[in-house]
């Protein structure tokens, strides 16, 4: 189950998003929305958050007010926020976390280092790609962060920015030169994961043993990287080989 805590105060999401399929139950098998979050009975309990222990995935909006039963939102108190990220989730250790929050202009993911950790995302973007990370979510139940930081087609953007990362590492050869295996030494990860994704059928060794064997000249490889990269701008995938 995913958990969607947003406090929704006058129904904002449906009047600045237009966005009313969360209330109408289109996923209700798979998405939980918590608009409230009452209080504990100390600042250390987290017992009234212990529904949480069995997320899937925990989408937070990081300026959701503790709630009372008698006072209604408490201003500026945020208990239950600070306890779903430093306790319950712990930055996506022990449950996928995305943060969002109009405060926040620019998307934080570094899906290498965290792939279960979005660290800041506006409001906007995230329920503009809430509808198709969900529904990709139903089909696969597999929770993939890519598509709330960077939309459906976040392949494409990863391509592009692997290829960018491989071919910057070899910016200052010469296009005649030969390309040696030591040449991607220091964006090898990148290259791994760019063949990972656009070549699937392909062994990322075979591919190595091949560079090292059956050296290619610099402007060859570049080639190779360009005409995979537009053809996932082109086309959302990758319709030429490697040879």
């Amino acid at each position: 189950m995913i958990y969607l805590i947003d406090d929704n105060q006058n129904n904002q999401r449906k009047k600045n998003y237009n966005l009313t399929y969360i209330e109408d139950g289109e996923f209700e098998e798979i998405l939980t929305s918590v608009e409230r979050l009452e209080i504990g009975n100390s600042l250390t309990d987290i017992s009234h958050l212990k529904f949480l222990d069995n997320a899937d995935c925990i989408l937070l909006h990081t300026t959701t007010e503790d709630y009372d039963k008698k006072k209604g939102f408490l201003s500026g108190s945020k208990n239950n926020v600070i306890k779903i990220k430093e306790l319950i989730s712990e930055e996506g250790e022990k449950i996928p976390l995305v943060l969002f929050s109009n405060s926040m202009v620019e998307t934080v993911f570094d899906f290498k280092s965290n792939p279960n950790f979005i660290s800041s995302i506006s409001k906007n973007v995230h329920y503009e790609n809430l509808f198709d990370f969900l529904q990709y979510y139903k089909i696969t139940g597999n929770v993939e962060l890519r598509i709330i930081a960077w939309g459906k087609n976040f392949e494409s953007k990863e391509i592009s920015k692997l290829a960018i990362d491989i071919l910057n590492s070899i910016e200052l050869k010469e296009n005649s030169e030969l390309l040696k295996l030591g040449d991607l030494s220091k964006t090898i990860y990148s290259f791994k994961s760019f063949v990972g994704l656009a070549l699937p059928k392909y062994d990322i060794n075979d591919i190595l043993n091949e560079i090292e064997d059956h050296p290619m000249k610099i402007q060859d490889f570049k080639k190779k990287i360009n005409q995979i990269t537009e053809s996932f701008i082109r086309y959302g995938k990758n319709i030429h080989s490697w040879k």
